[in-house]
């Protein structure tokens, strides 16, 4: 095998120690194998965190870098997800190139898409967890709110993560699920940006919760009619996600 063999193989088999010396013994992490997958494509599949960082470091750019299929490094590590957990490489994707976390490959289909897709094969936190990671990196609402509503069932937590970062129109809040868990936890965030939309987050909230959010905000404005003043909306917003959590 000549040295770009080695490389495809120590990626696949998550040989950090050749890895590295195969680099530096003149490898090139930027050049594809037979099949036109680069190094980094390849330990991506494979989940091994430790040598996605090699070519990382040695070719920055092989972040960006899709296959003939339109699959970059993010699309990789979301496919070998089957075979074992992503939630430790996508953040190293996502940090070297954020901007492609919703980009799609040919079949239309995106990282995101294919970790919930995929979500049989793994537990529930290693879902959670690699998804969330990308949701949080979305650049807009409606590709992740789309893909979050098809698969409503496995990702019904996370919700909260995105309308925690991003704003909704009230289509959009309506098209959320309801009762919707979790979504509490993103009222702090979303009562900072937008007192209406903090309105259509508490209609999606469990009755108990909404009750007992009611009984908060009633108690919250009438402790603060004698002083005539009026506490921050992050402040009120995180009095009232603790009353919502006792």
């Amino acid at each position: 095998m000549d040295l770009a063999d080695e490389l495809d193989q120590a990626a696949r088999d998550g040989d950090e120690a050749a890895a590295r010396q195969l680099l530096a013994a003149g490898a090139r992490a930027d050049q594809p194998n037979q099949h036109g997958y680069l190094p980094l494509h390849v330990a991506s599949y494979s989940g091994h965190e430790r040598v996605v960082r090699l070519p990382l470091e040695a070719a920055p750019a092989t972040a960006s870098v899709a296959d003939s299929q339109g699959q970059t490094a993010l699309h990789h590590a979301a496919l070998g997800f089957r075979h074992c957990p992503a939630a430790a490489v996508v953040p190293l994707l996502l940090e070297a190139a954020a901007e492609l976390a919703f980009v799609m490959d040919v079949y239309g289909c995106t990282p995101l898409f294919m970790v919930l897709f995929f979500s049989r094969h793994r537990t529930a936190e290693q879902v959670v967890e690699t998804a969330r990671c990308l949701v949080r990196a979305a650049p807009a609402v409606q590709p992740a709110l789309g893909i979050l509503l098809q698969y409503s069932q496995q990702s019904a937590t996370l919700f909260a993560d995105l309308v925690a970062r991003l704003p909704l129109s009230r289509e959009q809040w309506h098209s959320i699920p309801a009762p919707c868990p979790d979504l509490d936890r993103a009222l702090p965030a979303v009562l900072q940006r937008s007192a209406a939309e903090a309105g259509w987050l508490v209609g999606r909230l469990a009755e108990g919760q909404g009750k007992r959010l009611r009984a908060a905000a009633l108690s919250l404005a009438r402790a603060q009619q004698p002083s005539r003043c009026s506490l921050p909306a992050e402040v009120s917003g995180r009095i009232l996600a603790q009353a919502l959590a006792a």
